[in-house]
Formats: structure tokens, C-alpha cells, sequence
């Protein structure tokens, strides 16, 4: 026998013994075809065949999977083809198998190698940046918007995209108003990727799980590159401070930021002055702005956000001021102008 028959051999006899998870589909002298198995994600196919002059030529893999995705197989495919000239003169098979089985298991973020190139790509002129730590599988992001930012680390589980990408604290010098949405919504778009809605799909599809990492990092970004532009819909002025040094302020302040479900900032002495004063319409009071807003909480993970030339028009509701109650707005204005009425009068009398 030849030393291709040899190998052939040697492949059958350990493949499966040596390679966890691997299961040898097919070993002949013409192919040799490996499934491995590490996680239901971390799956793919090897096909192997011996070049011509062999040992003396790198042999010639290609790699299959139906859960991984085609920019991880390509950029793969170029490290194990670098990998394999190590291996020249000598029986390479089982010495590639092992290092195909071993790069996937010191690499868990290779699930998510095509989101990462995603988020990296959103991160380009924002300042902001993306870590890697392959041993924890995880990634940290520093988004960025002019002086404000917003860093966390995000687990990759093992049994993702089933499962969600985790968080737990974050680093973030917004507001605490904002800190709470953008932190919130953030969860509530991964939870959506991966937990069927309540309310039935209009088709007969069944729910399946979607990656949560770059739909969830995406909203990050964009909130923190527009959170700074974001202008109060009474007064029209930017919503958060340009400086740091002013963005300190206590929640009785004026200059306190309000955000509501439609998504609008206000500054909370605009829009006490704006709930107390007429007009009082019947449906209680909407928003003015002249635009939706992109990041509303309705919108929330249902798509990726998108500027709108249509009026807001959607009621003033927040937990704080969720009752909109014109009748008692109404009546209280009706006082405080009956009260200004009467101290009028007595200046009159007295003068």
C-alpha cells in the first residue's frame, strides 16, 4: 500500500476516538469527509483530498455548515490553508482534523464572526470600538456620541442564537433617565430574538430563534449617536447638555430630562408648562414634535431605526405623567387663572 492508503487507514482507525464529537462520513483515497460536533452551532463539515505529490503539496480542505456562516467558512478556510503548509512532507490529516477541532473550541465567537463585522462596521467614525476575548466568549462595546458613552460586555452562551446574548452591569455617563432606556431596550430586543410573541404570527411559520448580537448592539450605537442631536419638541433646544458639567442635575430640576414611549426628550420644566396650559383636547395632550421618533418604545426591535418625516401625533404618556387627564389639567388652570384674576383685582383696589 501506498502512503495515501496508509493515511486512509489511520484516519478510520482514529478519527472518532481522537476527535470528539466527529463523525467520519466518508474515507477513501479520493475523499475523506468529517462532521464535527461541538455545540448546535458550532458544527461544520471538513472535506479533505490529497493533491497530487502529496506529501509534498498542503492538502486541499473545504469546509460545509449549515449553522455557521459563510464569511467565518471563507476567512477559516485561508487559516487552515496557512496552517497546512506546517504539515508538508509528513501524514497531514489527522494533524489538520485536530487543528480544525481545536481552533473551533478556543474560538467560541466564530459563531458570530459575520455580526461582529457587522458592529465593527457601525463603529466606523463613532469613536467607539469592539474587544474580542475568545476565552470568555464574550465582546465588549464602547459606543460612543460626543462626550457620552456606553461600554458593557456581552456572553456569547454555548447555545446561541437559541439562547440570547447576556449583560449584566454597564458603564455609562448618560443621564440616569437614559441610562435605563437604552440599557431596557437593549434587553427587550434580545429578549425578542429569541422568545416567541404573545400574540400568534400572521403566517403558519413556526417562531425561530434569531442571532440577538448585532440587532442588539446596533440599537446601542445608533441610540448613543442620536441621543446627543435629540432637540426637546416645546422649546427645540438640544435635549442633553453639550458638557458633562451640566448634564449633573437634580430630577427637580427644569433642565431634568423626561423621555417618553413615543421616544421624544423633553426637559421637564417644558413639558410641565406644556401639560398645564391650554389647549385641553378631549384625548388629552400629544406629542408636538414635528417628526416620529426612530427609537419610540413601540418600534422596539422591530425593525432598525429610520427617520420619519411624519408628525409624532402620538399622546403624551409616561409612567410619570401616563394619566393625561385633561379634566384635572384643565380645572387646575381654570384655578391658577381665577387665583391671578383675584390678585389682580386687589392690586387694582389697593392702588
Amino acid at each position: 500500500m501506498g502512503l495515501i492508503e496508509d493515511e486512509v487507514l489511520e484516519v478510520s482507525r482514529l478519527c472518532c476516538n481522537v476527535i470528539l464529537g466527529s463523525k467520519l462520513i466518508t474515507c477513501m483515497s479520493s475523499l475523506i469527509r468529517v462532521d464535527l460536533y461541538q455545540t448546535e452551532s458550532r458544527q461544520l463539515t471538513a472535506c479533505i483530498r490529497f493533491p497530487s505529490e502529496y506529501p509534498r503539496n498542503k492538502l486541499l480542505v473545504e469546509f460545509k455548515s449549515k449553522t455557521m456562516s459563510l464569511t467565518f467558512l471563507e476567512r477559516f478556510t485561508k487559516i487552515c490553508d496557512e496552517k497546512g503548509a506546517g504539515f508538508v512532507g509528513k501524514p497531514q490529516v489527522m494533524s489538520m482534523l485536530k487543528f480544525v477541532d481545536g481552533y473551533l473550541r478556543e474560538n467560541p465567537l466564530c459563531i458570530v464572526t459575520q455580526e461582529i463585522f457587522g458592529v465593527k462596521k457601525l463603529l466606523e467614525g463613532t469613536g467607539g470600538e469592539l474587544k474580542l476575548r475568545q476565552k470568555s466568549s464574550s465582546v465588549s462595546l464602547m459606543a460612543r456620541g460626543g462626550p457620552y458613552y456606553f461600554g458593557a460586555k456581552f456572553h456569547v452562551p454555548e447555545e446561541y442564537p437559541v439562547q440570547r446574548i447576556q449583560w449584566e452591569d454597564c458603564d455609562c455617563n448618560l443621564p440616569q433617565a437614559l441610562i435605563r432606556f437604552v440599557n431596557g431596550q437593549s434587553k427587550e430586543i434580545a429578549r425578542q430574538c429569541v422568545e416567541a410573541p404573545l400574540r400568534k404570527l400572521k403566517t403558519d411559520q413556526e417562531f425561530q430563534p434569531k442571532p440577538s448580537l448585532e440587532r442588539t448592539l446596533r440599537f446601542i450605537i445608533e441610540a448613543l449617536k442620536g441621543l446627543p442631536t435629540d432637540r426637546c419638541p416645546i422649546c427645540e433646544e438640544l435635549s442633553l447638555p453639550s458638557t458633562l458639567v451640566e448634564a449633573e442635575i437634580s430630577d427637580e430640576d427644569d433642565r431634568f430630562l423626561i423621555r417618553m414611549f413615543c421616544g421624544h426628550i423633553y426637559h421637564q420644566g417644558c413639558l410641565k408648562k406644556y401639560m398645564s396650559e391650554p389647549p385641553f383636547p378631549p384625548g388629552g395632550k400629544i406629542c408636538p414634535a414635528k417628526r416620529k421618533h426612530p427609537r419610540s418604545d413601540r418600534s422596539a426591535g422591530r425593525r432598525p431605526a429610520v427617520e420619519s418625516n411624519e408628525l409624532c401625533q402620538q399622546r403624551v404618556t409616561h409612567d410619570k405623567w401616563g394619566l393625561n387627564d385633561v379634566k384635572s389639567a384643565e380645572a387646575k388652570w381654570a384655578h391658577q387663572q381665577a387665583r391671578i384674576r383675584e390678585l389682580e383685582e386687589v392690586i387694582d383696589f389697593m392702588s
